[in-house]
């Protein structure tokens, strides 16, 4: 018998070790378990839903955790660093995902219920691509005065008193600015960036539902491939 040679060694090695790897990662009981793996994801518009995708027929030990779907009332959800981002499109092909970040909206304005603390997305199974822009958002402002367009404000009136927001295109960058209870930023499409400039805060709410595209890669192995 021949003595394998060096890379043939190595080779088998490495393979051995992933044997060993998927065969301890995997369910012991994995044929059963896996059963419902070829199943696909479905909720309201978003059908037929695979790999690396998990939820409803496709139980949460079919992908990666990070890939894990929601269904409420016919919308679907994934969370990306404990922030809920809407999903209303998915395209498998070319491994995309048309997202937009969950804003409680208040009577359908720009206005928000609650402190929001996300910044633009950054997740590492899901990346930004380049067909994006970024909004600053800014709530509870004072003495605006000049320093914003007009058409750039939005009032936000609740219950028993009201209060000023406003958005920009861009980072606002260091350096003094207006005072405002807070602030954060969101991605948006860049090719509805020049229309929400010329039209200002009548089309915001429509530009922030709309979302954002992200990429993703499922390359690496996991059980329910």
């Amino acid at each position: 018998m021949h003595p394998l040679s060096t890379a043939s060694a190595t080779s088998f090695l490495f393979t051995l070790l992933l044997f060993f790897h998927l065969t301890a990662s995997c369910p012991s009981n994995g044929a059963r378990d896996l059963s419902n793996c070829n199943q696909n994801f479905s909720c309201g518009k978003l059908t037929n839903i695979t790999y690396p995708f998990t939820d409803g027929e496709r139980p949460s030990h079919c992908g990666p955790p990070e890939f894990h779907l929601e269904c409420y009332h016919n919308l679907t959800f994934l969370t990306a660093n404990l922030v809920p981002y809407r999903v209303t499109q998915v395209n498998q092909t070319i491994q995309t995902l048309r997202l937009s970040i969950f804003l409680n909206l208040y009577d359908d304005s720009p206005c928000i219920h609650d402190p929001f603390n996300t910044t633009t997305f950054d997740n590492s199974s899901f990346s930004l691509v380049p067909n994006h822009s970024t909004v600053s958002l800014f709530y509870g402002c004072e003495n605006l005065g000049d320093s914003v367009m007009p058409n750039h404000k939005f009032p936000c009136r609740w219950p028993g008193y009201s209060e000023q927001g406003f958005f920009m295109i861009g980072d606002p960058g260091p350096g003094p600015g207006p005072q405002c209870r807070t602030s954060f930023q969101v991605p948006i499409l860049r090719s509805r960036e020049q229309q929400l400039r010329d039209e200002g805060s009548s089309l915001l709410v429509e530009v922030l539902k709309e979302g954002f595209d992200v990429s993703y890669s499922n390359a690496r192995p996991y059980c329910g491939n």
